[in-house]
């Protein structure tokens, strides 16, 4: 076990409303539908900036624009949706924005974005922060975190 401090901070990005479906769902969610997404995300780092940050949250502007691309007023559906083909003329006529994930749940958004934007944190940190919980909620009630195993 190390002797080593562990340090954490939390940023929130919110309002990026986008449509989905689960095209595997019995339920009412195979159904186009939509909702504000929010992502609240947990960093963490044994040694903190000159600063005393974990990290500069004013040097999350990539992880804000990928956030912004993928989910601000876009479709999202999953790679293996058989209604791809429908999708992608959708998006070539400008209808839609399409944006093609493994998985379009919250769980899979979750670790989706947790993937992304890990990198991103470790890369504009040479490796001393990390994303230790990634959040995403669809509403007030329902949300999915994602929480690597270290």
């Amino acid at each position: 076990m190390s002797d080593a401090n562990l340090y954490t901070s939390t940023k929130k990005f919110s309002g990026f409303p986008c449509t989905h479906r689960q095209w595997r769902a019995e339920s009412h969610c195979r159904f186009v539908h939509g909702y504000s997404r929010e992502f609240y995300f947990e960093f963490a780092c044994n040694e903190r900036t000159v600063e005393g940050w974990v990290v500069d949250f004013g040097g999350l502007k990539d992880v804000k624009q990928l956030l912004e691309h993928t989910f601000d007023h876009t479709f999202l559906t999953a790679s293996d949706d058989p209604e791809l083909g429908t999708w992608r003329q959708l998006d070539s006529r400008g209808i839609i924005q399409l944006r093609i994930l493994p998985n379009p749940s919250m769980e899979g958004t979750a670790e989706w974005v947790y993937q992304q934007v890990d990198k991103m944190v470790r890369n504009s940190t040479q490796g001393r922060a990390w994303v230790t919980l990634v959040e995403v909620r669809e509403n007030e009630k329902n949300s999915a975190i994602y929480r690597p195993r270290l």
